[in-house]
């Protein structure tokens, strides 16, 4: 493997990078985000694991189908505030799909015991943390704030939203009153 000389002309080619160390800051900005999402995607199946060891209740068919398809969508605004790009985010949907029934049945019992542990220590969804995210959905797309909000209300997508911001509230909240080990 030949590296490519750093010129200009190339640091424009595959971004529009004005230096080397502006290149470098950014691809160490993206791994960054995306090794935290790793990192949170990790604990958040630690902490669940333990938290719905015991929820062996069933399900109604009817919630489950309806269900897949919010749970897609709540995993694909997760990956866009994380910095994934369309491709990687449409591979990541097709794996998604493919266990939706068993992992949707999963995904509720989750939501569920979160959405309690949230009513009992009263987390909510104030309005900037809807501002937040949709501002880090907007930067991490290169897309503008106001077209991102517009394309996740015309969706319908605010109570998704809502939903991945009161989990990921408790699931902090748990995290800041948890002992790791290595």
């Amino acid at each position: 493997l030949e590296l490519p000389e750093m010129t200009p002309e190339f640091l424009q080619s595959v971004g529009g990078f004005e230096s080397e160390a502006d290149m470098r800051d950014t691809v160490r900005k993206a791994l960054e985000r995306r090794l935290k999402y790793h990192q949170q995607q990790q604990a958040r199946k630690q902490i669940l694991s333990a938290l719905t060891v015991s929820a062996n209740w069933d399900l109604p068919p009817e919630l489950l189908k309806r269900q897949a398809g919010r749970e897609f969508e709540r995993s694909v605004l997760e990956l866009r505030r994380s910095g994934f790009n369309e491709a990687e985010i449409r591979a990541h949907g097709n794996q998604l799909l493919q266990n939706s029934r068993e992992s949707t049945a999963k995904s509720l019992k989750e939501h569920f015991v979160l959405e309690r542990i949230a009513e009992q220590e009263k987390i909510e969804a104030v309005a900037s943390d809807y501002e937040d995210e949709v501002a880090l959905i907007a930067e991490q797309s290169g897309e503008s704030v106001r077209r991102v909000r517009a394309q996740i209300e015309k969706r319908g997508l605010m109570d998704t939203l809502h939903n991945q911001i009161i989990e990921r509230k408790a699931i902090d909240q748990i995290l800041a009153e948890a002992k790791f080990k290595d």
